[in-house]
């Protein structure tokens, strides 16, 4: 199955999870500085306003940007973040991500 996500998406931040975004499923997170991506994760079907950063952002400052992914697509979310992270090379890895190969995702930037 060949799977096709742009890698742009919405910038916001931290505190903007909890309040307006809270009730989002199914989105790739992007922690980002101006100057480098720092770490990528996802949220599934539980809602975002639930999501805390890893420890190890909390001394740094950054926003996020937020990629929607389709419902259909929701069991294949840690591979379509894997294949982002991949792309983008971040700071941080996560070891969360994985991907059991049945599916190619093909990223547009």
């Amino acid at each position: 199955m060949l799977l096709k996500i742009k890698i742009k998406g919405e910038e916001i931040l931290p505190s903007q999870i909890k309040g307006k975004m809270a009730y989002e499923k199914n989105v790739v997170l992007i922690a980002k500085t101006p100057a480098r991506v720092l770490f990528v994760d996802f949220v599934g079907q539980c809602c975002l306003g639930s999501y805390s950063p890893p420890p190890f952002l909390s001394s740094k400052m950054f926003y996020y940007e937020i990629i929607y992914i389709p419902e259909e697509y929701s069991k294949y979310l840690p591979c379509i973040a894997l294949e982002v992270e991949k792309s983008l090379n971040p700071l941080y890895r996560n070891k969360r991500l994985y991907c059991d190969g049945e599916i190619t995702v093909v990223i547009e930037k």
